[in-house]
């Protein structure tokens, strides 16, 4: 009987969406209230400069940038700009790469990763599915800082970690958490890439590639409880391995040879310094401690993805606006743009429709909470049919099917520290979307 109350109230919302919610945007109304939400951000601090874009049938209705690049690096924002999207790495690399592979054949939503990554046979996580990965329902932990191995315990002042700042507890990790002095294990780094130093921290960092290994080892190790909703930043670790592992090709080189250049997205990538100069690159964090960077440009701020190279299944992804748009105009074009089809309508239906029985979480994407409106990652006003993602460095994309539209907010609320909370306490990614919505002309029928 719930189950059927459910299912009802679930088809009651999508119907009220599509007689309710299909509106053109009045652009005046949009302007004045989105710089409003945006401008209200930077001036509360809760981060140096944005990028806003708003698309509807496929054209951009509205694109603007705001502020600066950060407090130490004052220049304003450029619609080219480069941001570091952190977890929106997930819907805008290591899904995509999932749904080409799925429409191939070469993965099975259904089949146990454990075929595809042989490590994580005759082990309690052997059962794990590709879609239990997608829903965030492996059970997997949410993370690991495997990075804090590579210190090395004799030059330490013990513990590691205390929440108070001393003379030996001098850099801040958190808001309140400081690390000891410490240095890395001798012959963990080198200068130069070489055969063994192959991952790219930061400058002249390059980490040997076997500390990786750690990774893999704690989750064959870790405690483990199945079949449960869990947001997994190690599961999206895990179908990056598998990814690579079908296609020989790092997650990095992959999305970027079968998606970003073929679209022109040529502002998407990882570890964007390779390419592009500081002043195209919107800077994230300062004083990082593990980095020894006074301000973290050009590489990505999420630790564990630093720590792999810049490239992970789970962050180290960084965009633009204009590109972003690109992307997922594709997604809402049924898998087309401009002309060339990267996903056939029926792939791209599946991932962006299905949704977990246990969760507000779609397939790889995040959804409405259709429970709890009010404490879903989309405002109540939104329909039922949206899919997009967020991340930890502010980012916010987002497509909603009903209106036709793409909505994509960048910034970087991570500097000048990743514990400015300010985004999420005065709720700017709701502000902006109510903007949006209230902006709807219930005049004008699309």
């Amino acid at each position: 009987m719930k189950k059927t109350v459910f299912f009802i109230i679930c088809f009651s919302f999508m119907i009220c969406d599509i007689i309710a919610q299909n509106y053109k945007i009045d652009k005046q109304k949009l302007s004045n209230s989105v710089d409003t939400a945006i401008i209200n951000g930077i001036e509360a601090q809760a981060y140096p400069g944005a990028q806003f874009l708003l698309a509807q049938n496929g054209k951009i209705i509205y694109s603007k940038c705001y502020g600066v690049h950060s407090r130490l690096t004052p220049l304003p924002v450029k619609p080219n700009d480069m941001y570091d999207l952190a977890s929106v790495t997930k819907s805008t690399a290591t899904l995509l790469a999932v749904m080409r592979l799925y429409e191939q054949g070469k993965i099975d939503l259904n089949e146990k990763v454990s075929s595809y990554l042989p490590f994580l046979k005759n082990t309690n996580k052997e059962n794990i599915t590709i879609t239990d990965l997608l829903f965030h329902e492996s059970g997997l932990p949410s993370s690991y800082p495997f990075y804090y191995s590579i210190i090395d315990t004799n030059f330490i002042s013990k513990p590691l970690l205390q929440n108070f700042k001393d003379s030996t507890h001098q850099g801040k990790i958190d808001n309140d958490l400081f690390i000891s002095n410490f240095r890395y294990i001798k012959g963990a780094f080198s200068q130069h890439k070489d055969t063994t130093h192959t991952l790219l921290v930061y400058k002249d960092m390059w980490l040997d590639k076997k500390y990786v290994d750690i990774l893999k080892n704690y989750i064959i190790k870790c405690q483990y409880t199945p079949k449960h909703y869990q947001y997994s930043d190690l599961g999206y670790i895990t179908l990056q391995w598998v990814v690579e592992s079908i296609t020989s090709r790092g997650l990095d080189k992959y999305v970027e040879e079968e998606f970003y250049k073929p679209m022109k997205a040529y502002r998407t990538m990882f570890t964007p310094i390779r390419k592009y100069s500081e002043n195209e690159i919107i800077p994230t964090v300062t004083d990082d401690c593990l980095r020894g960077a006074k301000e973290i440009c050009g590489y990505t701020q999420d630790e564990v993805a630093a720590f792999m190279g810049g490239v992970a299944g789970e962050a180290g992804l960084f965009s633009s606006a204009s590109d972003l748009f690109r992307i997922y105009q594709m997604l809402l074009n049924g898998g087309e743009l401009e002309g060339k089809r990267y996903f056939k309508a029926s792939t791209v239906k599946l991932f962006t429709t299905m949704r977990s029985s246990i969760s507000h979480r779609g397939l790889g994407f995040d959804r409405p909470n259709l429970k709890r409106p009010n404490e879903g990652p989309c405002i109540a006003q939104a329909p039922a049919q949206c899919y997009g993602h967020s991340g930890f460095t502010g980012p916010n994309v987002w497509v909603d099917p009903v209106n036709k539209l793409v909505y994509i907010f960048l910034c970087n609320r991570v500097s000048p520290y990743p514990w400015n909370n300010v985004l999420n306490e005065i709720g700017v990614w709701g502000n902006i979307q109510k903007a949006i919505y209230d902006s709807l002309d219930r005049n004008a029928n699309l």
